[in-house]
């Protein structure tokens, strides 16, 4: 049985073995050792492997997180432009139903248009007193044509003319329709001011001005305001007595618009040429 002396002797030699174990150098792992990737050639760790993707997604949030108050901005002038278009186009149309309910009440307060006014079947046609409301009535709708714009404006303007051409002021009349034709509104708006202008002008004998005031729609009107246009040189022409220029002009049409609602008149007008021919 081992004395007190041996197993201190024991335990020394225990703790000297345990310290002999030969510990890793780093080198030896990382490189510079035998069997090593070399000197400089050191392997990283897994942990330090770069990712790709994860470092693309952070630049792309850099780059948005960098220049939000940019984005915020662009938006913020492209919701107040939209705003302001909205605004502006509510206004217009605001705008426009005033200046209608304005027509309508002077609408309503024009005196009435009798068979007996306009035939004369009395002798007389238009009383004073009928006269004097519709001059009135002529006045009020140019002042509503001249503190409006668009339709509006164009609209009030053929009111005032027809009144003044019913008071019997050809000349106030003219001065109305050239104004609602010079308004230069499009398509069937357009085409009625032209209308009324050059027929007024041709019943006053300027029959050139009148064709000249319709061949003015070409390129602003379309469809049936654009045949209505063409057909109505045609129409000017013929109750001039210009039967060949009349007749071209219905032979243009026809040729021009084969299948028009209007063909009928067309043809009509022609039939009547070749008789007058």
């Amino acid at each position: 049985m081992a004395n007190r002396k041996e197993r201190r002797a024991a335990a020394r030699n225990k703790e000297n073995n345990d310290d002999a174990v030969e510990s890793v150098e780093p080198d030896a792992v990382l490189g510079g050792g035998a069997g090593g990737l070399g000197e400089g050639d050191a392997m990283p760790f897994p942990d330090h492997e770069e990712d790709v993707l994860f470092k693309t997604q952070m630049r792309v949030l850099n780059l948005l997180l960098g220049h939000w108050k940019t984005g915020l901005a662009v938006v913020g002038v492209v919701l107040f432009g939209v705003l302001i278009v909205g605004e502006y186009t509510g206004h217009l149309v605001d705008q426009q139903r005033t200046i209608q309910g304005e027509i309508a009440d002077i609408d309503r307060r024009m005196p009435a248009d009798s068979p007996t006014e306009r035939l004369a079947l009395d002798g007389v046609g238009i009383t004073p007193e009928v006269k004097a409301n519709v001059e009135e009535g002529a006045r009020r709708y140019e002042a509503v044509a001249v503190g409006s714009t668009g339709t509006g404006a164009v609209v009030a303007s053929l009111r005032a003319g027809a009144a003044w051409e019913r008071a019997g002021d050809n000349d106030k009349a003219l001065a109305s329709y050239k104004a609602a034709h010079e308004a230069g509104a499009s398509d069937l708006v357009g085409w009625s001011a032209a209308s009324q202008y050059s027929s007024l002008l041709a019943s006053s004998g300027k029959i050139d001005e009148g064709i000249t005031v319709l061949k003015s729609l070409d390129g602003k009107v379309s469809g049936l305001a654009a045949q209505q246009a063409e057909l109505g040189v045609a129409i000017l022409l013929e109750d001039a007595e210009r039967t060949a220029e009349s007749k071209a002009a219905y032979e243009a049409f026809v040729a021009a618009y084969p299948d028009s609602v209007l063909i009928g008149q067309a043809n009509d007008g022609l039939r009547r040429a070749g008789e007058s021919g």
